[in-house]
């Protein structure tokens, strides 16, 4: 990595220079004075390049990206040790929440190193190839981190240069002014990068087609006129989204694919795989890891409270944070009735929690007493609800299942919030040690299987449901069981599937046809988006696109009550606002609801 520590200091645009003026980013050589006159070398505008993406580690660096993408949606509520201002729409989710500010500043601190880039960059003597590419990834970062930034806060400060003096008139530009500089930034990107990437994680044309992609769909998604003429929409946005998905699934950008088997997309040892598209690099090598990808810690049960003579925390299972688990919604609505044929609903979760330990005359809550064995059953969860606890151990009696807890599809009260089945997704057993929160997973921001799915739904918004289910249906299939793939327990236990089709292909059960999604589209497409990407850290913004975050979470959370239309958007960050010379009246600087 590299060290750049520029010489100007001060307030601009809460950390807009403070985050690449002050802040310090290790390599080998040790640099002890610099100037701006860095960034007019070869060396120089490569750092600040390495800075830029270094940069979106800082999403889950921490719990910056998960409070603000999945907490308090129809999906995710409230853990026991969560944050309840996102989860439940507090009156503590304001202007001064550190976690807006911290999300707010990173951002910002990203686009100041791509305007470092753009304002440097024709000053540096280099291989014009090279140079081209450097402008190009810049510009791709830019449109990444300002549309993060305008579907959280609608309006915000559109700066496309750098400036080496302090500056504290920002004005926030409209939300359809700043889709207009993404879509411009996204579109000379993809002009101009490579199909391949020089390394892995670098920005190629797939990743700016999936990305523009997402734009048009977002942009265009809007359902009322009102949100219409926010956004810029445009009539040609589904025809954009279907001509940059449709470059990546045709084959002109690389050979991207579908992989066979869900389960595998997780497994931290196939990290590099053909769906990958995007992916925020982070390392085993712990020196040059920042704080690591934490993600890892935050939808983990607290499975080891259950009972420590047999179960103690482990580094396949995770240190249990439970700043989210799941809503009743996930198990019997999401999922519902064709979940025992989904493997996705299984393979998503950690169902049960196997013993590492060895021990005697331990009593079950059916009251039964029993030895237990290290590998032996230590915690299961039922997807299938049961009316007492000595209902549900009745029903898996004979597999000598030992803690059996209430089914995890009812709502279950704050003071009952820790238990719950873990997100497989984030699962990191590289970790060198139970404790230790610097994770090595990559963050895979855009994968194969969203962009069949924005393909999909860019078609049925046209109404032209034939294409619709075309893709729809790939994304479906892979999430059958194939033949020859034995189903788990909970199959032929608890949903009800006979234990001789235990190894049954389930593809043509989770086939679709038009009439299963013509009536309520985009209802549909946020359920599909639910079972496929869940966890995967952009619910909040899908809910808001489609104009249902309100009503969704109101139906679907039931810890989340106080959500108000309002809540569509964060606040501005106080610390901005305070370093704003000259500030405009409240109303011109701040969301409504926040003031």
């Amino acid at each position: 990595m590299i060290i750049m520590k520029n010489i100007i200091c001060g307030a601009l645009l809460s950390s807009m220079l403070l985050g690449t003026a002050c802040k310090k980013f290790l390599r080998e050589d040790v640099v002890s004075s610099v100037s701006y006159q860095l960034y007019t070398t070869e060396k120089g505008i490569e750092g600040a390049l390495v800075a830029a993406y270094n940069t979106l580690r800082m999403g889950v660096s921490g719990e910056r990206k998960l409070t603000l993408s999945d907490a308090g949606t129809d999906l995710f509520t409230l853990g026991s040790d969560g944050n309840p201002a996102f989860n439940q729409y507090l009156a503590t989710l304001s202007s001064l929440d550190g976690k807006i500010t911290d999300y707010w500043d990173y951002h910002y601190k990203g686009i100041s190193e791509c305007n470092i880039i753009s304002t440097y960059l024709p000053k540096v003597e280099m291989a014009e190839k090279r140079k081209t590419e450097i402008e190009a990834e810049a510009k791709f970062l830019r449109g990444l981190y300002y549309f993060d930034l305008v579907q959280q806060f609608g309006n915000v400060p559109l700066v496309l240069q750098s400036f080496d003096k302090v500056k504290t008139d920002f004005k926030r530009a409209s939300v359809k002014e700043v889709y207009e500089s993404i879509i411009a930034d996204l579109t000379a990107a993809f002009e101009k990068l490579p199909v391949t990437a020089p390394a892995q994680g670098r920005a190629t044309k797939a990743a700016a087609a999936h990305l523009l992609a997402k734009v048009y769909l977002t942009r265009g998604s809007a359902e009322t006129a009102a949100e219409r003429a926010i956004r810029g929409t445009q009539a040609s946005d589904l025809d954009n989204v279907i001509l940059y998905a449709g470059k990546i699934v045709n084959k002109e950008l690389g050979n991207f694919a579908l992989v066979a088997d869900f389960a595998n997309l997780f497994d931290i040892k196939n990290q590099v795989n053909s769906e990958v598209i995007f992916s925020v690099q982070f390392t085993t090598v712990q020196l040059n890891n920042g704080g690591g990808n934490q993600q890892h810690l935050y939808h983990v049960p607290q499975y080891d409270a259950i009972n420590t003579k047999i179960l103690q925390r482990s580094v396949e299972y995770g240190r249990p944070y439970r700043r989210v688990r799941p809503t009743p919604y996930v198990y019997n609505g999401l999922f519902g009735a064709t979940r025992k044929y989904d493997s996705r609903f299984v393979k998503s979760f950690v169902w049960g929690y196997i013993a590492n330990k060895d021990a005697k005359n331990i009593v079950t809550t059916a009251g039964n007493t029993i030895n237990v064995t290290a590998g032996d059953t230590a915690l299961y969860f039922s997807p299938v609800f049961y009316e007492t606890p000595n209902e549900l151990n009745n029903a898996v009696q004979e597999n000598k299942r030992f803690a059996l807890y209430y089914p995890q599809n009812t709502y279950r009260p704050l003071t009952m919030n820790n238990i719950f089945p873990g997100l497989r997704k984030w699962l990191d057993s590289s970790r060198p040690t139970t404790n230790e929160t610097n994770g090595t997973r990559d963050w895979v921001m855009f994968r194969y299987a969203e962009t069949l799915l924005m393909l999909a739904e860019a078609y049925g918004r046209k109404s032209d449901f034939d294409n619709a289910v075309t893709y729809l249906n790939q994304v479906r299939e892979r999430a059958a069981y194939k033949e020859g793939e034995e189903k788990t327990v909970q199959y032929w236990t608890f949903e009800g599937g006979n234990y001789a089709d235990r190894k049954t292909s389930t593809v043509q059960q989770m086939k679709i046809t038009q009439a299963d999604i013509s009536a309520q589209f985009v209802d549909f497409m946020l359920d599909e988006r639910g079972r496929e990407l869940l966890g995967e850290l952009n619910r909040w913004e899908d809910l808001v696109r489609c104009e249902k975050l309100t009503q969704r979470v109101k139906d679907y959370n039931p810890d989340a009550a106080n959500i108000r239309a309002y809540h569509k958007l964060r606040p501005i960050p106080q610390t901005h606002i305070d370093r704003l010379d000259p500030r405009g009246p409240i109303e011109e600087e701040q969301n409504i609801g926040y003031y």
